[in-house]
Order: C-alpha cells, then structure tokens, then sequence
C-alpha cells in the first residue's frame, strides 16, 4: 500500500500533468480560472502548478489579460515550447538520421548523412555527435537545451542499455553507449533496438487501431521482427523477444547468409520488384517462393502471440501490394484458425526508427523534459501527412546492411 506522502506526490504529478498537457495543446495563452475550467481542478491548485512548472521552465507569463473593475488583471499563462529540444537518432551501420523537436513536439531539425562501413567505435560516437551539432546548427538552437534523447541502434541489449550484440555495429558491443553521450550531451539518453522503435511508432502513428496487439516484420537487406502489447514493446525476461536472429541455423530464405537477403534473379531487391512489375515470370515467381519462405515464420510468431494486425516495414514495404498481395495469401493459407490478422505496409517506412526514438525520449524521460512525471508524449506531432508511396526501392540498392 502506498504511503501518504507517495499519494500526494502521485497527485501533484497527476495535476501538474493536466494543466501540462492543457497549456501545451491551447491556441492562446490561458488564466489560471480557465486552466481550472479546463481541468477541474481548484484555483488554489493551478496556481501552485504554474508556479511549480515556471520554475522547470516550461511556462512563461504572458501579459495580463485586461480586467474590468477593481483589483489586479488576471496572469496569463503560455506553454513555452522552445524552452527545451529533444532528439531522436537513429544510429544505423551506414547511415545517421537524427530528428529534433521542441518541447511541444514540432520538428525543427532532421537530417540523414551517410556514413562510410566498418568504423572504429569511438569515430561512429564522433559521427553520430556530428550529426546531432549539425541539425541543431542548422535549427539555431543552442545544444545547452537539448533535455534527452534516444538512439536507436542495430542490437540487442541487455537491462542496463548496453549492446551484447549486434553484427551490424560490432564495435559498439559492449560499448558505454549511455555514459559516453550523457557526458558529451549533459542530458539523460536512452539506447533501444532500432526495430523495436520503428514498431512502436508504428503503433503510435500508423494505420492501427488503438491499443491493438502488433507485430512488426522489417523486410529491407534483411528480416527482423518486434512486438507491441499492451501499447509497449515487448521485451520478455532479458529483452530477446523477437531476435529469431540469435536462432542457430535460423534462416528467413534458404538463399540468404547470415540473415542479409539474397535474390537469384537480379542482384538487388529493388531490380527483382522492378523485372516482376514489367512482366518477368521468374521475378515474379521468386517474389512469390520470397513470400512463401517466410510466411511459416510469421505465422508461428502470429499463432504465439495472437496480434490484431502485422505490419511489413523496412524498404520493401515500399513495394505495396507487390508485396503485400503474396505475402497476405502465403499466411493466411497457413492459419487454419478462423480469425486471421490483417497484414499492412508500414506508414513510416524509413522514418520508424528515428520517429520511435523521439517519442520514446519523451515517455521515458519525461521528468528531465517538463519537471513532471507521466506527461504524454505528443505524438500527434509527428503523424504522417500523407501515406508512404509504394513502388519505391530506392534505398534498396547496395550496398547492403548487414544482419544482427
């Protein structure tokens, strides 16, 4: 049972979160009686609140709204977005995509630079640093207000944030990764697997229903799987939920090596889809024995889990119904059971990633960001405008990611 004073704590958290969260979505700067309005909450109660937040510096007074009659004219008070910035990178063996948003979660800086294979692990830190200095150069915004971040890397973890391993970026395993970038960017970061992020933004973002069991399999050079349950990854008793990589003997295709992805009628996934879109039987006939291959496996991880829905992310979800059409049959053959997932393409695509570390650096620290615990992460920032366009390989050519 909770103690008294643990109750009250819990409390606060909870009010200042509310009036957090009513200032941060409000067109127009707010008085205390219509945040009170808004939250049903108490005058007194508000007016501690705003208080307690201006301190942490995520709301200013704005200039006091007229009053007619005696006494003085009420505050008024705005959310201060730009008092902070928060990152998300995603940290992956031949390029860095770094997002940056303000406190209100408006993206003010992304950028995506390539970087050259098999680096020492001290100059990938210093190309990802460099990657971050320049987007926030680049968004004039001071790197002393960068509050947390979260990168996203190719490897499993273990319970404190450190990579055990990762045939990706070898360098990095057993590297301290959290140490090393909280000392260099004076602010909490977080450390999670890079499929793991794109699933949750997915989750968060894509074309799902709310709350809804997920499993996320990335197809691009290679295959990967998360999980999303109860609205959280699913990371089982030593984060290894969904590595079939770490399977000895596992293999997606029978012509794949070392769970990079192999194509026998051209020599890249993008060239195959482009020869069966123009008519070619044989390229057409190994997307489908593609499809077919793995369909076993994502139906043994759907027998297991039972989730709502299966999205296919990675580049060749980019091929829309090419893929999916095939993909959705060679599944849904194997099922003998009577309800049967849908099966979509990803919303995000390339973006998954780097969008699921920026959310993940504001649910989990938010603390560090706004002086409250609990607030919402906001999401609703990042949604796609409009639907990934299909029928684009382009980041499909080599060369070619290497597996976990």
């Amino acid at each position: 049972m909770p103690s008294p004073d643990s109750a009250q704590a819990a409390v606060r958290h909870a009010n200042s979160a509310s009036c957090l969260q009513v200032l941060r979505e409000g067109a127009a700067p707010l008085t205390v009686t219509e945040m009170a309005e808004l939250t049903a909450l108490s005058r007194p109660t508000v007016d501690a609140v705003m208080t307690e937040l201006s301190r942490h510096q995520v709301v200013r007074v704005e200039q006091a709204a007229p009053r007619i009659g005696a006494g003085r004219p009420a505050r008024r008070f705005t959310f201060d977005a730009a008092a902070g910035h928060v990152a998300g990178i995603d940290a992956g063996p031949h390029s860095v995509r770094v997002m940056v948003g303000d406190l209100a979660g408006t993206v003010v800086a992304t950028t995506c630079t390539a970087l050259p294979e098999q680096l020492a692990a001290e100059t990938r830190l210093t190309a990802v640093r460099g990657c971050l200095a320049g987007a926030l150069e680049e968004a004039l915004v001071a790197p002393d207000s960068l509050r947390a971040a979260c990168i996203a890397v190719p490897g499993i973890l273990s319970h404190d944030d450190t990579i055990v391993s990762s045939l990706a970026v070898p360098e990095w395993v057993g590297y301290p990764l959290v140490t090393t970038l909280q000392q260099s960017w004076g602010c909490p970061v977080a450390v999670e697997n890079d499929i793991k992020l794109a699933a949750l933004a997915e989750h968060r973002l894509g074309s799902v229903p709310d709350n809804a069991a997920l499993t996320f399999v990335q197809i691009g050079h290679r295959v990967s799987v998360a999980l999303i349950m109860d609205g959280t990854i699913l990371q089982g008793s030593h984060r290894l939920a969904g590595e079939l990589g770490s399977l000895r003997g596992m293999k997606w295709t029978t012509t794949s090596t070392r769970g990079e992805l192999r194509w026998l009628t051209a020599d890249s996934a993008k060239a195959v889809f482009a020869r069966a879109a123009a008519g070619d039987s044989a390229a057409a006939a190994e997307i489908e024995d593609f499809c077919g291959e793995i369909a076993p496996k994502i139906a043994t991880i759907i027998l297991t889990i039972d989730p709502d829905v299966v999205v296919i992310g990675g580049g060749l979800s980019r091929a829309g119904q090419q893929l999916l059409g095939p993909l959705t049959a060679a599944v849904h053959h194997l099922l003998m059971t009577p309800e049967k997932p849908t099966i979509l393409g990803s919303t995000l695509v390339s973006e998954g990633a780097v969008c699921g570390a920026l959310g993940l650096a504001f649910e989990r620290w938010s603390p560090d960001i706004f002086g409250v615990l609990a607030v919402p992460p906001p999401w609703p920032a990042w949604k796609p405008q409009s639907p990934a366009p299909t029928s684009d390989l382009s980041n499909l050519t080599p060369p070619r990611e290497k597996a976990r």
